[in-house]
C-alpha cells in the first residue's frame, strides 16, 4: 500500500527529485479526503468471474476507511484491514511529517529527524500484551503465532467499541525468544512474559542450541497493543466511569483464538495481561534507548479548613491601660 502510495506521487509529480515527492507525499495525503481512493489507474472489469472493488455495489467496500486500489486485475483494497485507531495514527504521523518537512524547508530541522525512532512503547500509558506461545517445534509456533497475529485485528475492533477506549494501537511487529522448558515451567514462562518483573525468571533460563533440537522447548511471541483511555466520556454517567471492563472483547479474542481447526490445548496457549508504561520489558526498548521512568508525585496538601491543624496559642502580654492623673 505505502509503494502505491508513492507511486501515486510519482504519478502526479513525474519530474520531481527525492526530496520533493518526499515533500508532497506528507502535503497531499495530509489533505487527502478520505474515504476517496487512490486509484493508479480507472479500475476495469473483466470476464473472470471474480470480485471486483465496488463500493456502490459492494457494503463491505463503502466501510474501508483508507482504500488504496491496487492496479492489476481484479482491483482489490490493499488497506482493508484499517481500523478506527490505525487510521487516527496514520493521520497524525503524516501530520506529524508534513510539519517536519516544512521546518526541514525552514532550516530549523535535519532530515534525520524526520526519521528518528518512533516512540509507540513511551506513548500510552496502558498497554495490551497479547503472548502466544507453543509447546512444540518452530514450525508449529510459526503457524499458531502467525494464526493469533492475523486475528489481532479482530481483538483491536473490539477494544475500539469499548465504552472508555479512544483508540487501541498494535504494534507492527511481535517479540519472540525461546526457552527449554521442563513440565513444571511452562506456566511460569508464560506467566513471566510480556513484564518488566518477569524478566529475572527469563534470564535464569537456559535458550535452546542447535544441539537441543529432541529437547523440549517453548516458542514465545508478544504482541503489543497500546490504549488510549479516556474515562471521562462515558453515556449516562457525567462523571466517567471508574475502572475499564474489557472483560468482553479479550474473552470474544480466546475464542476465536481456541477456534483454530489444529489448536492442541497441551501444544497451544495464550495469554492476554495489562501492562503499564513503566513494567513493560527491557527488550521493547533498542540499545542506548531511555526507557521512561516513574516520576513520583508529591502529595498535595489537604487544604480543607477542618482538618487543617490549630495553630498553637500564644501568651498576649497584658496592655497596660493608662490612668488619669
Amino acid at each position: 500500500a505505502w509503494a502505491m502510495l508513492v507511486a501515486r506521487i510519482c504519478q502526479l509529480y513525474p519530474n520531481a527529485v527525492s526530496a520533493v515527492i518526499v515533500e508532497k507525499f506528507f502535503n497531499i495525503y495530509t489533505k487527502w479526503n478520505w474515504p476517496q481512493p487512490v486509484l493508479l489507474k480507472p479500475i476495469e472489469d473483466g470476464p473472470l468471474q471474480v470480485r471486483v472493488w465496488n463500493p456502490r455495489l459492494y457494503a463491505h467496500d463503502r466501510q474501508h476507511r483508507m482504500p488504496v486500489i491496487t492496479p492489476a486485475y481484479p482491483s482489490m483494497c490493499a488497506t482493508h484491514n484499517i481500523t478506527s485507531s490505525t487510521q487516527k495514527v496514520i493521520l497524525s504521523e503524516l501530520g506529524r511529517g508534513s510539519d517536519m518537512m516544512t521546518q526541514i524547508n525552514l532550516g530549523t530541522k535535519s532530515w534525520s529527524d524526520l526519521f528518528e525512532r518512533h516512540d509507540f512503547f513511551h506513548r500510552y500509558k496502558f498497554y495490551l500484551c497479547v503472548v502466544a506461545a507453543t509447546a512444540g517445534s518452530d514450525e508449529d509456533h510459526l503457524k499458531w503465532s502467525g494464526f493469533v497475529e492475523s486475528r489481532l485485528r479482530q481483538l483491536v475492533l473490539k477494544l475500539e467499541a469499548t465504552e472508555g477506549v479512544e483508540a487501541a494501537h498494535p504494534y507492527v511487529k511481535d517479540f519472540s525468544s525461546s526457552y527449554l522448558a521442563e513440565e513444571n515451567k511452562i506456566e511460569d514462562i508464560i506467566n513471566s512474559s510480556g513484564t518488566l518483573q518477569g524478566e529475572e525468571f527469563l534470564k535464569s533460563l537456559k535458550k535452546p542450541g542447535p544441539e537441543d533440537k529432541e529437547k523440549k522447548q517453548i516458542h514465545i511471541s508478544n504482541l503489543y497493543i497500546g490504549l488510549d483511555i479516556n474515562l471521562s466520556k462515558t453515556v449516562g454517567q457525567p462523571d466517567g466511569i471508574k475502572k475499564l471492563d474489557i472483560q468482553y472483547p479479550c474473552s470474544e479474542f480466546y475464542s476465536l483464538s481456541k477456534g483454530w481447526v489444529t489448536f492442541n490445548e497441551q501444544m497451544h496457549h495464550i495469554q492476554i495481561k495489562n501492562v503499564k508504561l513503566y513494567d513493560l520489558p527491557n527488550d521493547v526498548y533498542i540499545e542506548g534507548e531511555v526507557r521512561p521512568k516513574k516520576t513520583s508525585k508529591k502529595r498535595k496538601k489537604d487544604t480543607n479548613p477542618d482538618q487543617l491543624k490549630r495553630p498553637k496559642s500564644v501568651s498576649v502580654p497584658p496592655v497596660p491601660v493608662p490612668t488619669s492623673n
